[in-house]
């Protein structure tokens, strides 16, 4: 199956997914939706390696993709979010902002020109993740890419990067998602592609 320019009117789709792996439990189910759809916008770059596979009108995964340092346009998405937020949601959306960035600038610091940065990385229906993948990591040989860096956390499964050949650079801990007896790890990994 060839990869897809990913269409925003797949957001809700994504959304659906992760909602509830990635989001506050004690909000609202409304705001936990624009928190999710808050991390994903912030993990997609404005060029063309924001990637999907459909199947009709159903979503079956994404990836998105930065070089390093590239920017996106999410800014004004998030603020109006924030705007019409309650003084708690607007901490916790102020929060995980501040997380995203941070790890990745953490991402970036390792990267050099000719690597790139997997954003995003969601699959919908089982083993439709491994296709879209592997084809991503074509282009980005293609594309003469030879490494691919990642981040991840707590919230994912830390394993699946492990088994499957990349190298963890850096482990670390982000202590405001951290609770007294379960410290919320982040890792930093690298693939190369070359």
């Amino acid at each position: 199956m060839p990869l897809e320019t990913f269409n925003p009117k797949y957001f809700p789709q994504i959304v659906d997914r992760v909602v509830s792996i990635w989001t506050p439990q004690e909000a609202s189910d409304s705001f936990r939706r624009i928190y999710a759809e808050a991390i994903i916008r912030q993990n997609g770059a404005d060029n063309d390696m924001q990637f999907m596979h459909t199947s009709g009108d159903r979503l079956l995964a994404i990836t998105f993709s930065e070089r390093k340092n590239e920017h996106n346009n999410a800014a004004s998405w998030w603020n109006a979010q924030y705007e019409n937020s309650t003084e708690k949601e607007k901490s916790m959306l102020k929060i995980s902002r501040e997380y995203l960035t941070m790890m990745d600038e953490k991402t970036f610091s390792y990267m050099n020109d000719d690597d790139v940065k997997l954003s995003l990385f969601v699959s919908t229906v089982t083993g439709e993740g491994k296709k879209i993948l592997d084809e991503t990591i074509a282009f980005y040989k293609s594309r003469g890419f030879k490494n691919m860096y990642l981040w991840t956390d707590s919230d994912c499964n830390v394993d699946w990067y492990v088994s499957h050949g990349y190298e963890l650079v850096e482990e670390g801990t982000f202590d405001e998602f951290s609770r007294e007896d379960e410290e919320y790890k982040t890792y930093v990994f690298r693939m190369g592609i070359f």
